[in-house]
């Protein structure tokens, strides 16, 4: 059986394709991890095209002994690369796992089976805020996952250390006697020059800035995206880095004090670094969901379904969201989660907390400026 007791001490990124993925993905655990497109066709075969290190690693051992379906789980490193491989005519997944926004274009491109509902037992077990999101209305295409939140990741120590020596405290919010950051103003913060990173993400890290401004991270507004880069541009010398990949080790080695970062990303780097905290900045930040979806060319759908039903399963949903740091979607899941990450408030979030919160969702033809802006950011 699948053990959730508690969070396993291993660091996982969601978001980061680990150097050591190879080793350990062929290892028992994880035997069936191995991309051998050969043995691919077997029928007793379930391929899984996900995040790296996106599950607890009893996970597969235990689906495979149940059901005697061989599980080949390969993985990608972006939503962009996921939408590459399939827009090349991959037709070897069963399983992709994208984010809601990626998710809405894969759906327009056709790109995508519908879910059947009737075949998903524990379909039921999903919670009522993510049975009907804008990135796919009653669940027609997906399956919610995971989730999270993407706000501010600091080192505590070396924070109230500056600012606080330096009585700079306009951006610090005091609660229960400690320092915080208030919002995103914090990374204009020249005190912080080069102990800063951002997301390598046009969405989010142009995302923050919008909202610094009060926008929406879905404005389609050429003139605030244009206010946004700008002060991204004004910016951009107090940052080390635009980085997704190497988030977690800037954190944990103390050399970034300050990061835009997933929140499972944040929770994972805190565990090697004890002065970092997660705030969800005061204004609000993106809340996203990851999916399970099936391809339209699945060669395996009947196992996708059975793979899908078994993660619904209450006590497998609460082994991944105790292992990966990721809230679930599961309502049955979240009594069997850790207690300290169920507690948290910043993991899982309170009504009020979500009301500030958006999702990240398609733009429409302004999805080319924001392309546009974003690589002369990088460039400038």
């Amino acid at each position: 059986m699948v053990d959730n007791s508690k969070p396993p001490d291993d660091k996982v990124s969601r978001r980061k394709m680990l150097g050591l993925l190879g080793a350990f993905a062929c290892a028992t655990t994880f035997s069936a991890c191995s991309s051998t497109f050969e043995t691919k066709s077997d029928k007793n075969q379930l391929n899984v095209y996900s995040w790296a290190d996106y599950l607890h690693p009893d996970v597969i051992p235990e689906f495979e002994k149940e059901t005697g379906i061989r599980v080949v789980y390969d993985t990608f490193a972006s939503n962009e690369a996921l939408l590459a491989k399939l827009q090349a005519g991959a037709s070897d997944y069963d399983i992709v796992v994208p984010t809601g926004y990626m998710l809405r274009q894969l759906v327009k491109m056709k790109l995508l089976s519908g879910i059947d509902h009737e075949r998903l037992r524990n379909i039921g077990n999903i919670m009522e805020h993510f049975r009907n999101p804008a990135y796919d209305r009653g669940l027609s295409y997906s399956v919610p996952y995971t989730w999270g939140t993407t706000g501010i990741a600091y080192n505590a120590q070396a924070i109230e250390g500056v600012l606080v020596r330096q009585a700079f405290e306009e951006q610090i919010l005091y609660v229960s006697g400690a320092r915080t950051p208030a919002d995103w103003d914090v990374f204009w913060d020249r005190r912080l020059k080069q102990r800063i990173t951002l997301l390598d993400d046009a969405r989010e890290t142009i995302g923050l800035a919008l909202k610094r401004r009060g926008y929406s991270y879905n404005t389609r507004d050429e003139a605030a995206i244009r206010a946004a880069i700008v002060d991204l541009t004004e910016q951009k010398p107090l940052t080390m880095c635009y980085t997704s990949d190497q988030v977690i080790t800037q954190l944990a080695s103390g050399d970034s004090w300050l990061s835009l970062v997933y929140s499972g990303d944040a929770y994972q780097a805190r565990k090697e670094n004890e002065y970092l905290k997660y705030v969800i900045p005061l204004s609000g930040t993106s809340i996203w969901t990851d999916n399970l979806c099936i391809p339209k060319l699945a060669p395996h759908p009947e196992n996708a379904y059975k793979w899908i039903d078994f993660i619904l399963r209450p006590e497998i949903g609460a082994s991944i969201a105790n292992f990966t740091r990721y809230a679930t979607p599961n309502q049955k899941a979240v009594p069997l989660v850790s207690e300290e990450l169920r507690q948290d408030r910043n993991l899982y979030l309170s009504e009020q907390v979500m009301m500030r919160c958006e999702e990240i969702g398609d733009v429409g033809p302004a999805i080319r400026l924001y392309d546009q802006m974003w690589t002369e950011l990088k460039c400038s």
